[in-house]
């Protein structure tokens, strides 16, 4: 009990030290801000780290900065053209020299009776006339003032530096590669298109040079078939198929009901008024695979011929009935039997 008293004691230390520093954060006041956000820093030890403010060095140059304006980045001038220096190109001149002598040099020493190579005199210097004005403008390269100080050892401390820099920023007077804007050009007026001159040909010449109206579209003369082939006769479309009658057998019938008989009675009595082809088309149930389909399609075509007999039976001849089996539709639901008359 005296264990749960004491961390709730101690999460509500907490939660107070957190909403303190919240507040700290929100607060604008800098006067009433840093002491409490210092104390609390250094009651949870993420002071200990922090910098002298006595002996740390650049303190009065972070204090200037925080005061002093804005860097104007519209005043940073283009990056300059990427080539090589004055000095630079001095140098690659001293160089090219030394090699051409130390290449004539060892030349001479090897050809017979030449005399032996000596040290290698220092280039001559070159005429003022084919320098460049900033070569000639260049001063001498002054020895360094203050010697590069030896690399200090692992365990060695740091050399004292000044507590404060005198570096300041450099003032950019005249920006190069700048060029002051232009005013824009004038807005110019297109002139006029001239007037043609009137022609001095006589009219018909003038008629002449005009465009002609597009001649007439050429028309084919009708195409006419070769004698032996007008000679024949005309081909013979395919019949046309007329329902005469429409019949609902269920799927394993072996006979047909005395209704659809007197039904089939009337399509005998069209056939002998003008005899023709009769064929009966039976619609199958459809399958989800091959083989089922296919025993759908056979128990349709079972029902065709039950419908076919019956006409047989009837008087119409075997030879002038077609049976078929076809999947079915919206129109023509499962079972349904149709006897068609093709004209």
């Amino acid at each position: 009990m005296t264990l749960r008293s004491a961390r709730r004691r101690t999460g509500g230390a907490a939660v107070w030290l957190g909403t303190l520093a919240l507040a700290v954060g929100l607060s604008g006041c800098d006067a009433v801000v840093d002491p409490p956000l210092q104390a609390y820093r250094s009651l949870i030890g993420l002071s200990k780290n922090d910098p002298d403010p006595a002996t740390a060095p650049y303190n009065a140059n972070l204090e200037q900065a925080e005061t002093g304006p804005y860097a104007n980045l519209a005043s940073v001038p283009p990056p300059p053209t990427v080539a090589s220096t004055v000095a630079e190109r001095q140098k690659l001149a001293e160089s090219l020299a030394s090699a051409r002598t130390s290449t004539e040099a060892k030349d001479a020493g090897g050809l017979p009776g030449a005399p032996a190579s000596g040290p290698v005199p220092p280039p001559p210097p070159i005429p003022p006339s084919i320098a460049a004005p900033e070569m000639a403008a260049l001063p001498p390269t002054p020895a360094p003032e203050t010697p590069i100080p030896p690399m200090r050892q692992m365990d060695e401390p740091p050399l004292p530096v000044a507590p404060e820099t005198t570096m300041q920023a450099p003032q950019i007077g005249n920006v190069p590669g700048v060029e002051p804007p232009r005013p824009p050009a004038p807005q110019g007026r297109p002139s006029g298109m001239p007037q043609p001159a009137p022609s001095s040909l006589p009219p018909a010449a003038v008629k002449s040079g005009n465009p002609q109206p597009a001649p007439p579209p050429a028309t084919l003369p009708e195409a006419k078939p070769e004698p032996a082939v007008a000679a024949l006769p005309p081909p013979k479309l395919p019949p046309t198929p007329m329902i005469v009658a429409s019949l609902d057998v269920p799927p394993g019938a072996a006979a047909i009901g005395a209704d659809e008989r007197s039904r089939l009675a009337q399509v005998v009595t069209q056939y002998q008024q003008k005899p023709r082809m009769v064929r009966v088309v039976a619609y199958a149930a459809p399958g989800v695979g091959s083989a089922e389909q296919l025993n759908a399609f056979r128990t349709a075509l079972d029902r065709a011929q039950v419908v076919a007999k019956e006409l047989t039976d009837a008087g119409i001849p075997a030879n002038k009935i077609q049976t078929e089996a076809s999947p079915s539709s919206a129109t023509a639901p499962t079972g349904r039997v149709e006897v068609q008359l093709l004209q």
